[in-house]
């Protein structure tokens, strides 16, 4: 396993339902990815900023950490975590 910061900033298309927003597919170096599978999501703050995290896969075995602010609604793509 390897992990892999990134930081850049990606499109992301999400759904609202029962108060809670769901990533569904993201656009990074102009590659969209299908995301097949949230493995969970977390809360985090950087100072006032609050910032929504999700670790996803999207049908391979690596996992991508992404992340929304809360006050913009601009998303980024954290690190991934790459097998082999």
């Amino acid at each position: 396993m390897h992990f892999e910061d990134i930081g850049d900033a990606i499109e992301v298309i999400a759904y609202f339902k029962g108060g809670k927003m769901q990533p569904v597919k993201f656009r990074w170096k102009n590659r969209v990815h299908r995301i097949e599978r949230v493995n969970g999501g977390w809360r985090s703050e950087q100072g006032r900023e609050r910032i929504q995290h999700y670790s996803v896969m999207c049908g391979g075995p690596d996992v991508f950490e992404i992340s929304c602010s809360m006050e913009n609604f601009t998303w980024r793509i954290d690190r991934v975590c790459l097998e082999g």
